[in-house]
């Protein structure tokens, strides 16, 4: 049994993300006519059947662990797909942790001992899928009590850190992103948890990594830092956790907010060529999810910007490789349909290296991460139909590489609706990077694509 080495699994592609920095990248630089894979086609799934996706010549998937199939305790399994990660390999058994963004307070899926708050019903599960027999052999309930875990990250030594984006205090739901709860939360929420690869969760919140709208996370493995983005409009903030002992996060630590000198507002107006000294400034109280009489959901955000942090609004997906933390905006930019930065943890430099210049191009990136030969891979969560998976090569070149097409007549489970409007979430690779892993939030599928990566991907 072992955990994943990140530093191995990623590559020597991180050297090349490094020198080329996507710094050729403007904010219009064009997708490809098809890609480096060629054209997407109509692709059966391999193991329903169904024509699920669109995919380049020579790529199949298989679909795995839908919404209301029976986990492995008979259970259904959760609604709300979202962010996700492979955390560990135990020889040709691969471990990934799920989060499910569920934003009712209709309780618990999972039991009592790895539940924070009872009325809560979003949290992660845990799947273990066979690289021989290309299926998944266990899905199980790893937390819930939770409130609308959207994303997180891994951890370089087996864990992931899954992000609640909701903020609630006293029972009262912040900023307005849900009406009300069938049942009373009792715990305040807003919250970083862990939940490790093997073993129980222990349903702690890690406070000090701030009560704000989380949304995902990125671990450094030489120092330990962690950075985080908050998904929170008009105004978000880009944090980092320096935590009092590397790894150990309830420990306690000190949580900051990047200021980029020179730029307080960075949610537009960017040419794509400046380069932004960074520097951090505390927050004082992380524990803060409410500025002081109000109900806002941006204690901690307010804090940040007072003391010089800069402004980003809505942030998204966040993946470090060897020294560099991307991140991204789903609807910033000067069209307002997304933004990708690149952090230089080294230099402490930061850069917008892709703005979308319009929903036919990139329709509001969300969840990302980085495949083994340097490519970002983004995930689309717009309102076009036939939602797409992207890659963003170091130079700076879009191209699609999977589209949606889930419309559904009852085939499997009984579901039926057309889903191509859903969002894509929870990317991540195998660490061979064989297969690639994705979510479509609803109705709520996992899929495990592969193909002939090795050339571009």
């Amino acid at each position: 049994m072992g955990t994943i080495d990140r530093r191995s699994f990623l590559g020597a592609a991180g050297a090349a993300i490094a020198s080329a920095g996507l710094a050729g990248c403007s904010p219009a630089s064009p997708v490809y006519s098809g890609g480096p894979y060629g054209e997407l086609r109509p692709v059966l799934d391999g193991s329903t059947g169904l024509p699920l996706l669109s995919l380049p010549e020579g790529f199949r998937y298989r679909s795995f662990s839908w919404a209301g199939e029976a986990m492995s305790d008979g259970s259904p399994t959760p609604v709300r797909h979202d962010g996700m990660a492979v955390v560990a390999q135990r020889d040709n058994q691969l471990v990934l942790v799920r989060n499910h963004e569920v934003f009712d307070a209709d309780g618990s899926f999972a039991p009592e001992a790895i539940s924070y708050d009872m009325p809560g019903g979003a949290g992660t599960t845990t799947l273990t899928f066979d690289l021989a027999s290309e299926r998944v052999t266990s899905v199980v309930a790893s937390l819930s009590g939770t409130v609308a875990n959207c994303c997180g990250g891994p951890t370089p030594h087996g864990t992931w850190l899954t992000c609640e984006e909701g903020v609630v205090v006293d029972g009262k739901v912040s900023g307005g992103w849900a009406s009300g709860f069938s049942t009373p939360l009792k715990k305040p929420h807003g919250f970083v948890f862990e939940v490790p690869a093997f073993g129980q969760t222990s349903p702690e919140p890690i406070v000090d990594m701030g009560q704000f709208a989380h949304e995902a996370v990125a671990v450094d493995p030489l120092s330990g830092i962690v950075y985080l983005t908050e998904d929170r409009k008009p105004e978000a903030g880009f944090y980092r956790y320096l935590p009092n002992t590397p790894g150990q996060y309830t420990d306690g630590g000190t949580l900051e907010m990047l200021r980029a000198k020179g730029a307080g507002d960075l949610r537009a107006g960017l040419s794509g060529t400046e380069m932004f000294d960074v520097e951090w400034v505390p927050i004082d109280d992380p524990s803060q999810g409410n500025t002081p009489g109000s109900n806002d959901g941006a204690g901690c955000f307010n804090q940040g910007k007072q003391a010089g942090g800069s402004s980003f609004s809505r942030l998204e997906g966040c993946w470090y490789r060897d020294g560099t933390v991307f991140f991204t905006s789903t609807d910033g930019g000067d069209a307002g349909m997304g933004q990708v930065f690149r952090f230089d943890v080294q230099g402490q430099t930061l850069a917008q290296v892709y703005q979308s210049p319009g929903k036919s191009t990139l329709d509001s990136p969300d969840n990302l991460t980085i495949s083994p030969n340097g490519t970002v891979i983004l995930c689309e969560d717009g309102d076009r139909d036939g939602m797409l998976l992207h890659g963003l090569t170091p130079m700076g070149e879009l191209f699609p590489i999977a589209r949606n097409t889930v419309d559904l007549n009852g085939e499997h489970l009984g579901v039926s609706g057309n889903y191509s409007d859903s969002e894509w979430c929870g990317a991540c690779f195998s660490p061979d990077g064989k297969w690639l892993f994705a979510n479509i939030q609803k109705p709520g599928i996992t899929v495990a694509i592969t193909g002939p990566w090795d050339h571009a991907v």
